[in-house]
């Protein structure tokens, strides 16, 4: 088995960013415009996908009267920052949505005889303690045991040939809770893309996250791929991330997608081919 990564840093100049038709252009390095207060931006972005790229295919084995499921389970972690370029300062989270600020896609596109990927489970990771130890960290620290207890019990049965990945979310210190108390952090949605029609997995970032954490954030989706020996031949999953940001206040969907901007070769993802063991 091994592991692929891709990564990128890309510089985008956002336009009509607070209405509910935005758009990007990517800009190359020192050819920078200047934008327009209060309708444009400029920002760097990072990007980064790691992950198994030819993980085992799960599938029932046997007859009717016994079956045996043989379930392998592979871990996708995804990383996103934000930061700003010299000569282009400004407050860039003063005006984000309180709300849905953030949404970090991971598409999951079959291409050819591919096997079905299964989501099992997601996290959003941090650091702690937090900015704010008083109104998050402190708070939120009762429920880490828990998220922890339930993500291991997850990560045993799922992962023999992986200890580390259980062991690691036994210590509970890089899951950040949905909720901290009676408000929310972030949450995750599933839908097929309108574009690309496959399945894609969300996480819905608030903007207090940000505040609290840093504006550089780290996922992980679980997945299992799911197909029969004679009709997985060939095919393969695309696994790409696709992070976007809201400055919308008319609608908690229209999103700057400064990914659209990139030529195909520039996208992050990962060409995934599951086999049969």
């Amino acid at each position: 088995m091994s592991t692929q990564i891709k990564r990128t840093v890309f510089d985008f100049l956002a336009i009509n960013y607070t209405t509910t038709s935005p758009s990007v252009r990517v800009l190359k390095e020192g050819n920078y415009p200047t934008p327009k207060k209060g309708n444009e931006f400029i920002q760097r972005w990072y990007l980064s996908l790691q992950g198994e790229n030819n993980p085992l295919v799960s599938r029932t084995t046997g007859s009717q009267d016994s079956t045996t499921e043989q379930q392998m389970v592979y871990r996708y972690d995804w990383a996103f920052g934000i930061t700003l370029i010299e000569g282009f300062y400004w407050d860039w989270m003063k005006e984000l949505s309180d709300e849905s600020s953030l949404a970090v896609h991971i598409m999951l596109e079959p291409v050819g005889n591919a096997p079905e990927a299964v989501p099992i489970s997601a996290v959003l990771s941090t650091l702690h303690p937090s900015r704010n130890t008083k109104s998050v960290w402190d708070l939120a620290w009762p429920k880490i045991p828990k998220a922890a207890s339930d993500m291991a019990k997850l990560g045993v049965p799922a992962l023999p040939f992986l200890n580390y990945v259980s062991n690691g979310l036994m210590l509970g210190s890089n899951i950040l809770e949905s909720y901290t108390e009676n408000q929310k952090n972030w949450f995750l949605y599933q839908f097929l893309d309108e574009r690309r029609k496959c399945p894609t997995v969300e996480w819905r970032i608030n903007k207090k996250v940000l505040v609290e954490y840093g504006p550089l954030l780290r996922g992980t989706l679980f997945l299992a791929f799911y197909g029969a020996p004679e009709s997985t031949a060939g095919g393969s999953v695309k696994v790409s991330l696709r992070p976007q940001i809201r400055y919308c206040a008319e609608s908690d969907i229209c999103f700057v997608i400064p990914t659209d901007g990139l030529d195909e070769t520039q996208q992050v993802f990962i060409e995934v081919s599951p086999k049969v063991s």
